[in-house]
């Protein structure tokens, strides 16, 4: 039985296809085996294939035409020849059992008669191989040392370690001239192997994009590969070595190589196949292989170990460095152990070596519980957990039937900063856990890494991070920026992403991520999206609550090692809390934390330190500053705006609305309100919001004054954070043509953030029925009146009547207006003492006289157009009348004339009746 490495044996499963792929960093590392033994990929791989049922196998490679690693494939390469058939041989518990020497007799330094190699010492005789050639001639083959870089076990460093220190890199990639057969004689050779059904065959090409570019028979070898492609299958295969990362960059290579038409025709199948694909990656060393690899180190070479109980961990930590493999960490550990300097992750950072978080002890399940909130998304996880381990008894059991296996991939739905991406990492951890990925690691990507600027480059990205996240998770940040690209190549990502979640179903977890109605747009823009990630696999995570905010704030500034004071911690609860209730979908909960935390550490630091410049501090006054705490005034300006203010007296705030003229029962409704929302404040209540309001009334009634005044009257109670006013109408907020309307109306909106969005004439946005575009305004305005409260008040003003039939047409938008306030017209006598203002505020003076006939005009002027009268707006038009008639009558008057002349209006100045 083979001595298991993971990540061959899942690689080396060939099937029906007479030539398997081989691919990855694995194909030129070394491993370690279950046996705590360091092996090449040519030991691992013959260990594989003859525990697979191969019963010769043989290698070649461009530096060295053909050679074995076990007596049996070379006796049965003679007894082949000689036209003998020949059964399996008996199987030892040390490996297969020797069959004796070949016809031709042993070779001189006796290898081909020593039997196998035992698991851990294959093919290190150090002699030559010996065979009959085609042509009945006897071949020498250069030792499998030589090509494997096994060295004597007397050395300092066994196996590919050695090799990896005394060849120089460029020894490694260059091929050589071969000292063995003929390239014509090793592809008859090759055909034979391939061809004959007596002994089950695998021959292994090593460096498989050397030897397709430098044998010399280039057409030769590429016909037999066609006819070992497109033939009668036999049983054996030809397993092609390839030292690139990606599949395709395999693929890219044997095109670009020329001459191959069948195999490049067969690696595009490949690509194209939903299952039962004749490739494979090899990749990174797992942790268990690397623990094995430490120990290895250890006993062989000495390695110090710092701290036992870390070496799980760390290990761990070594495999989620992905770029590295054995080979490479091989080579660092004996460095170590040479230098008598012993392990640890610190040795290693400091060596720049380990870049990946070690894990803390913990496992996935207790971090995902230790995250602040997030229940929603833990309860999910669990019972996905448990759905996926009810498969897994049910396959033990034998009663799996033909159900279809658990969906893997997920979709992660939130805000930013609600902490998908360290549940995705943790994700990762726990499909390790559950056997259902070999490394769990996390690769992170946006739309920006997948996505290029060129036709076929797309591809060829999306391709790259799948290897890289290939047992492991891929997750994919704002992913529905793939398909809201127009013009772009996102389709082509998701084309080759589908791809792969299918040919690597076992082996990746796709996790796609954004704002939950985007990422709903973005499922259904693709059946093949939606059938990989089902609803079942949608995971909501949704926004902090105040207190889940607050308690990641604290923890920010304690991993700080700040202190600070009750005081300040109620006036950062009470910052968190406006903060929360003014948030829309840019908020970055979790984020937004780590600012503020941020910010407060540079204000208490600002504090803290001695004035008088940046001084080197001694170790007494370092003391000092390091334990003063954080104190209110160390909070951010821009976040005072959310503290608790003094609750102003109703008198105070309504102090503007006394000096307008009239509008008695607009001030008992505005009075009534403050007092509610005062006393909501006086008793510490949290989430008091201000309402949507109509505003019902005749034009000229002051709705627009009164909106402004309401404004700021909000912001001194600290329920708007600005306080400012949008005045709007139809025609700001409806467009033309489809879509432009819904954007229109949404910049307004964000004008308004903070203040009052107010609405003149607001019933006109259903003049034109059920299908004019001003329904498009009111379905944007719906949703935003619901959830930008506290940010956000909107008033809609207009007639009465007109306005209680648009308020019925939906239902939707009058439930959102709970203040309504009625602007009764404006009597005679107010509307002179409107007129009396506004010529003082103008600069003029109205006499007895002026002033009563004035009244008579208003008067019948309101008799006259008694349902369109403008109330305030005709006080403005006479008033500009009466400015003409005085410029009229004045103009005569020389330069000297008193200013009293030129400013107080007569009788005569006021025309003789209303405008018709």
């Amino acid at each position: 039985m083979a001595a298991t490495v993971e990540r061959l044996a899942e690689a080396v499963r060939p099937g029906g296809d007479a030539v398997f792929v081989l691919y990855g960093i694995g194909t030129d590392d070394v491993f370690v085996s279950r046996d705590y033994q360091e092996r090449g990929i040519e030991e691992a791989l013959w260990e594989e294939l003859r525990a697979g049922g191969f019963d010769r196998v043989a290698f070649c490679s461009a530096r060295d035409s053909l050679y074995f690693r076990d007596a049996d494939s070379a006796g049965y390469t003679n007894r082949a020849r000689s036209g003998r058939r020949h059964p399996r041989p008996a199987r030892t518990p040390d490996g297969p059992a020797p069959d004796g020497p070949a016809p031709d007799g042993p070779a001189s330094d006796g290898s081909a008669s020593d039997g196998p190699a035992s698991a851990a010492g294959a093919g290190r005789a150090g002699g030559m191989r010996y065979f009959s050639g085609p042509q009945g001639r006897r071949m020498q083959l250069r030792s499998p040392a030589s090509v494997s870089g096994v060295a004597d076990s007397d050395g300092p460093l066994s196996g590919a370690a050695a090799d990896y220190e005394a060849r120089p890199a460029a020894a490694v990639s260059a091929p050589r001239r071969r000292t063995g057969m003929r390239d014509t004689f090793l592809i008859q050779m090759l055909e034979h192997y391939m061809t004959q059904d007596e002994v089950r065959t695998a021959v292994a090409v090593v460096r498989a994009d050397q030897f397709l570019a430098h044998v010399g028979e280039r057409r030769a070898f590429s016909e037999a590969l066609g006819r070992w492609i497109t033939g009668p299958r036999t049983g054996n295969v030809c397993l092609l070595l390839f030292h690139h990362r990606g599949w395709d960059r395999v693929v890219e290579e044997v095109r670009g190589l020329g001459g191959y038409s069948t195999l490049a025709e067969f690696l595009d199948d490949q690509s194209q196949r939903r299952s039962g694909r004749a490739c494979a990656q090899v990749g990174e060393p797992t942790a268990a292989e690397l623990e094995r690899l430490v120990h290895l180190v250890r006993l062989r070479h000495g390695l110090c170990v710092a701290d036992w109980a870390e070496i799980p961990r760390l290990a761990a930590a070594m495999a989620g460095e992905g770029a590295l493999g054995a080979r490479r960490w091989l080579h660092s550990l004996t460095g170590l152990a040479r230098a008598g300097i012993p392990l640890s992750a610190r040795e290693l950072r400091a060596r720049g070596e380990l870049t990946t978080a070690m894990p803390d002890g913990r496992d996935a399940w207790e971090r995902l519980d230790e995250l602040t909130g997030l229940a929603p998304v833990k309860e999910h996880l669990r019972r996905l957990a448990r759905r996926m381990a009810l498969e897994d008894a049910r396959r033990a059991a034998g009663r799996a039937g033909r159900a279809e296996a658990q969906a893997l991939h997920l979709v992660f739905t939130g805000n930013p900063g609600t902490g998908k991406t360290t549940v995705a990492r943790l994700v990762g951890e726990i499909y390790q856990d559950l056997g259902v990925l070999r490394r769990g690691h996390l690769v992170s990507a946006e739309v920006s890494d997948l996505v290029a600027g060129f036709v076929g480059q797309t591809a060829i990205n999306t391709n790259r991070l799948v290897d890289e996240a290939l047992d492991g998770v891929l997750f994919i940040d704002e992913a529905y920026r793939l398909t809201e690209q127009a013009g772009g190549f996102g389709q082509e990502a998701i084309d080759a992403l589908l791809t792969r979640m299918e040919n690597d179903r076992d082996r990746l977890v796709v996790i796609v991520a954004g704002y939950p109605v985007r990422m709903t747009d973005f499922l259904g823009s693709n059946p093949g999206l939606r059938s990989r990630f089902p609803a079942a696999n949608v995971v909501d995570f949704p926004d902090f609550s105040p207190d889940e905010l607050l308690a990641i704030l604290l923890g920010e500034l304690t991993r700080a090692e700040l202190a600070w004071t009750p005081e300040l911690a109620d006036e950062l609860r009470q910052a968190v809390t406006g903060l929360h209730r003014v948030r829309d979908g840019s908020f970055g909960n979790a984020r937004t934390m780590r600012e503020l935390a941020a910010e407060l550490r540079d204000e208490w630091s600002q504090r803290v330190f001695p004035a008088g410049g940046v001084a080197r501090l001694d170790a007494a006054s370092a003391e000092t500053v390091l334990t003063e705490p954080l104190r209110p005034a160390d909070i951010p300006e821009r976040y005072r705006v959310y503290l608790r203010r003094a609750v102003p007296r109703v008198e105070e705030v309504l102090a503007e609305f006394d000096t307008l003229v009239g509008m008695g029962a607009v001030k008992d409704v505005l009075r009534g309100l403050v007092a509610r929302l005062r006393h909501r404040q006086r008793l510490g209540s949290d989430g008091v919001l201000a309402p949507h309001l109509l505003f019902v009334g005749p034009p000229g009634t002051g709705k627009t004054t009164v909106a402004r005044l309401l404004g700021r009257m909000l912001h001194s109670l600290g329920l708007l954070g600005r306080g400012h006013v949008v005045e709007v109408t139809r025609e700001r907020l409806v467009a033309g043509y489809v879509g432009q309307t819904a954007s229109r109306t949404e910049e307004r909106i964000q004008e308004a953030l903070d203040g009052v969005l107010f609405i003149d004439e607001a019933y006109s946005l259903a003049r034109g029925g059920e299908n004019d575009f001003g329904q498009e305004a009111v379905d944007t305005l719906v949703p935003a009146m619901e959830n930008l409260r506290g940010r956000l008040v909107v008033i809609a003003a207009g007639y009465p009547a007109a306005m209680d039939a648009f308020l019925a047409r939906n239902e939707g938008l009058s439930s959102r207006f709970t203040e309504r306030v009625e602007f009764p017209g404006y009597t005679v006598e107010e509307l002179a003492e409107i007129l009396r203002r506004m010529a003082s505020d103008a600069g003029y003076t109205l006499s007895p006289a002026a002033g009563a006939r004035a009244s008579g005009w208003l008067r019948a002027a309101r008799s006259a157009r008694l349902d369109d009268f403008g109330n305030g707006r005709a006080v403005r038009t006479l008033l500009d009348r009466m400015e003409a008639r005085l410029a009229e009558r004045t103009l005569s008057l020389p330069d000297g004339a008193g200013r009293d002349a030129l400013t107080t209006f007569l009788p005569d100045d006021v025309p003789a009746g209303p405008p018709r």
